[in-house]
């Protein structure tokens, strides 16, 4: 017997019995890597996603903040500076036409600024800091006569008519000129002088002018003429 088989019979039986399970372990071993490596399930990668946080508000003077809907004003890219709307009964169709009624009529003592019609549909005021005249009507609102006077916001008829500097305006308003309280202005009677401009108060309606730029505009009820 030689030396190998005579260790062998004095080895534990314990160790006698370790040996079938290591042999079985280098088995699975032998077959996972005949398999290859694509066949094991891969470890998941972590991807980090970093998100900026919200901007702040803007504040301070440079903030956007929300705001009503303002006035549409037409401008001279908009409209002719002569147009009309509605039946125009009684209305002048030209500035020298206005002027002449206006320099028939007598002047009211008191009424300069600001005024109504005898009805108290028709407020005026005069002299602003933009406008040389402005009169607009609280029933009789007059669809525009073209798309382009009214904006694609806000009322989209025309209540207000404004002579400012170079032209009378149609304007779609959504705020007012009327204050209450303003004197009432008689039919066949025009306002005191006060500079350039001059009102007139008809049944028919009411016609403002400006000497200085020639231009002026007749307003009612559901009718205007600028010129």
């Amino acid at each position: 017997m030689s030396s190998l088989s005579r260790q062998a019979g004095r080895m534990p039986s314990r160790a006698l019995a370790l040996v079938p399970a290591v042999a079985a372990g280098v088995a699975v071993v032998a077959v996972l890597a005949s398999c290859g490596s694509t066949d094991l399930p891969s470890p998941r990668r972590t991807v980090t996603v970093t998100v900026d946080p919200p901007a702040p508000a803007a504040t301070g003077a440079g903030a956007a903040t929300p705001s009503a809907i303002p006035t549409a004003a037409a401008s001279s890219a908009d409209v002719p500076s002569a147009m009309a709307a509605g039946p125009q009964r009684g209305a002048p169709k030209s500035f020298a036409e206005a002027k002449a009624r206006i320099d028939r009529a007598k002047p009211v003592a008191g009424v300069t600024s600001r005024f109504q019609s005898p009805t108290g549909n028709i407020v005026c005021q005069r002299s602003t800091d933009s406008t040389a005249a402005a009169c607009e009507v609280a029933k009789g609102r007059i669809p525009p006569p073209l798309p382009s006077i009214c904006g694609a916001q806000g009322p989209k008829d025309i209540g207000r008519i404004e002579l400012r500097q170079d032209a009378a305006y149609p304007v779609c308003n959504s705020d007012s000129i009327r204050r209450g309280g303003e004197p009432t202005l008689p039919y066949g009677s025009r306002t005191k002088p006060s500079g350039t401009t001059a009102c007139l108060s008809e049944e028919s309606g009411v016609t403002c002018i400006d000497s200085a730029t020639g231009h002026g505009f007749f307003l009612a009820r559901e009718t205007f003429v600028t010129f």
